[in-house]
C-alpha cells in the first residue's frame, strides 16, 4: 500500500514553526507600539511647551507695548489671570496666564514685567515664565 502523495512532501513549514514565527513577530509589533506611544506623548508635550511659549511672549509684547507708567503699578496688580484654550491637536489643555511686575530699580525708573503660563498635562503642571525690563528715561 502506497501513502497519500500529501504525506511524502516534507518541504514548507510546521505548525508549530508558523506559531514560534508569530508570537517573535507580535513581540516586535508590541514594542513598537510602545515606542510610538511615547514617541507621540514626548511630541504633544514639546507642542504645548512651544504654544505656552508663544502666549508668554504675546502676552508679555502687549504689557511692553504699553505707555510706561499704565504698563504696571507694583503696589496693585490690575491685571487678573485668566484661561486660554489650546490649539494643538484638538485644544484640549487650558493654560492659564497671569501677569505681574515688580519695581526693578530705586528710582521706579524700571519696571520688570513677569508673565507666567501654567498648564497641566497628564496631571502634572508646568510653567513657562517670560520677563522683560522696561524703562523711561529721567525728566
Amino acid at each position: 500500500m502506497t501513502c497519500p502523495p500529501s504525506l511524502k512532501n516534507k518541504a514548507g513549514f510546521t505548525l508549530t514553526e508558523v506559531m514560534v514565527a508569530l508570537v517573535i513577530m507580535m513581540v516586535g509589533l508590541v514594542g513598537l507600539l510602545q515606542a510610538i506611544g511615547i514617541a507621540l506623548e514626548h511630541n504633544l508635550r514639546n507642542q504645548q511647551r512651544e504654544e505656552a511659549v508663544f502666549l508668554g511672549e504675546k502676552y508679555l509684547n502687549e504689557l511692553r507695548g504699553k505707555r510706561f507708567d499704565a504698563t504696571f503699578d507694583p503696589y496693585s496688580s490690575p491685571y487678573t489671570p485668566f484661561t486660554v484654550g489650546s490649539g494643538v491637536r484638538g485644544g484640549g489643555t487650558r493654560y492659564t496666564v497671569e501677569r505681574t511686575g515688580d519695581k526693578y530699580s530705586a528710582d521706579n525708573l524700571t519696571k520688570l514685567l513677569i508673565v507666567t503660563v501654567k498648564w497641566t498635562f497628564k496631571q502634572v503642571e508646568y510653567q513657562n515664565r517670560v520677563t522683560a525690563t522696561v524703562s523711561v528715561a529721567p525728566s
